[in-house]
């Protein structure tokens, strides 16, 4: 059995960190277990999941607030790890730090590095290039490079290396069978929030400046007073949240708008809304958008996620330059019932076994 150790995920629940638990779960842990270092603090939302799944979980202090000691104590983990670890798989947004990237070619480790994101506009050009010069080293000592979708890649990689299919596509694939729509717990879960009659529309996200969430809420304002039978569901956890708590309740919106925090019955929630919206300033390919699709939804997209994210016919592109009443309109111009769109996500390679068979087999030429 091959010990695989994971670095880069953040201490609560996102798109990356749950493609990473997802993989986890479904693997053959007779041949691979992870172990989790992640680089947000000492605080992993995961953490006794993975112990149950044969992991562990190594904390070290977060390298927003400490990065000298956070890499120190990274130093320390992987000259330690090294013995019993032979592969460590980068989860990466960004190269502006090289220093886990040397330290992994330091001590011999097999390099996997794996893209989540576009760009990052919240960065300054400076802090942009710096990544643009840091991939050149990191492709270098990349074993395998993946990415999400192939516009990730680009950003990520570059151009060149996925015209030359030097990156594998890894879909952020999902248990499809999971989000398989059931009419009747739609309509228990639309009763149980009170919402009956109302128009859902519905968000999966971490409260952080990539989601644009200020964006949502104007875009939600706008739909309300054109009908008052609506309901926002935000579904996530965050350090932008009491700000936006504050901009809702400032709207008079705090009856109309539910923070259900971090969730464990996604799928059930899905059901429950009319339609999806995602209008985030930059992504990879997010996985809230395919189980939104798995679970029959129509989506509102911003047209800087990936084209490559539409698997089912009910998904619209908006760009974030159109007035918000663009928006609104698109918003509430479909929110026909739900689809069964389950062999759809699976035809499309977003199933979860599929892409974990996948995945083994690109291990298995490195163990």
């Amino acid at each position: 059995m091959e010990r695989v150790l994971v670095y880069g995920l953040g201490t609560s629940v996102g798109g990356m960190e749950e493609y990473v638990m997802n993989l986890f779960r479904t693997i053959d842990k007779s041949k691979y277990v992870f172990d989790i270092i992640p680089h947000g603090g000492n605080f992993f939302y995961a953490e006794h999941e993975v112990n149950q799944l044969g992991g562990r979980v190594y904390k070290i202090p977060a390298q927003t607030k400490h990065p000298l000691q956070s890499m120190k104590e990274l130093n320390q983990h992987l000259k330690a790890l090294r013995i019993s670890h032979k592969i460590l798989y980068f989860q990466s947004c960004g190269f502006y730090n090289v220093v886990p990237f040397l330290l992994a070619k330091k001590y011999h480790y097999t390099i996997i590095t794996h893209g989540h994101n576009t760009r990052n506009h919240g960065r300054s050009a400076a802090v942009e290039l710096l990544h643009l010069i840091n991939r050149i080293y990191v492709r270098r000592i990349s074993r395998y490079c993946f990415a999400c979708s192939k516009d990730a890649g680009t950003w990520i990689f570059g151009k060149r290396s996925v015209r030359k299919n030097r990156v594998n596509i890894i879909n952020n694939a999902i248990d499809c069978e999971k989000f398989r729509f059931k009419e009747d717990v739609r309509q228990a879960v639309r009763k149980q929030l009170n919402m009956d009659n109302d128009v859902v529309i519905g968000h999966v996200g971490r409260f952080v400046y990539q989601k644009n969430h200020d964006f949502l809420i104007e875009l939600f304002y706008t739909i309300h007073q054109q009908n008052e039978q609506t309901k926002l569901l935000l579904i996530g956890e965050g350090e932008l949240r009491p700000t936006v708590e504050k901009k809702v309740n400032a709207l008079g919106l705090d009856q109309a708008v539910l923070f259900l925090g971090k969730r464990n019955d996604i799928p059930e929630l899905m059901w429950a809304m009319d339609v999806f919206v995602l209008p985030s300033r930059f992504e990879g390919l997010p996985v809230s958008a395919v189980e939104a699709q798995a679970a029959g939804l129509p989506l509102v997209l911003s047209d800087t996620i990936s084209s490559e994210t539409k698997l089912t016919e009910h998904v619209q592109f908006c760009s974030l330059k159109k007035p918000i009443s663009y928006w609104a309109e698109r918003v509430l111009s479909d929110t026909s019932e739900h689809k069964d769109t389950t062999e759809e996500l699976k035809t499309s390679g977003f199933d979860l076994e599929r892409q974990t068979c996948q995945f083994e087999k690109l291990l298995g030429r490195l163990t």
